[in-house]
């Protein structure tokens, strides 16, 4: 197992240009992966990078018919 450090709610929003208190609802809510340690919330940053990644995919459509 490797060890990646985790991110802070700040430093992961930063990163998605999203407020941190909205990060932390969508973790909440289970629409993003985080982990809740106490009241704090991480996020590795290979599983943001995973689900921005699947994000992308999923909205982008081909327009040839």
């Amino acid at each position: 197992m490797n060890f990646e450090p985790l991110l802070t709610s700040e430093q992961a929003a930063a990163l998605l240009q999203i407020h941190a208190k909205t990060l932390q609802r969508m973790a909440r809510d289970g629409q993003v992966p985080g982990i809740q340690i106490g009241r704090q919330w991480r996020f590795r940053t290979a599983d943001m990078a995973q689900w921005m990644d699947t994000k992308l995919q999923s909205t982008s459509h081909s327009c040839l018919n």
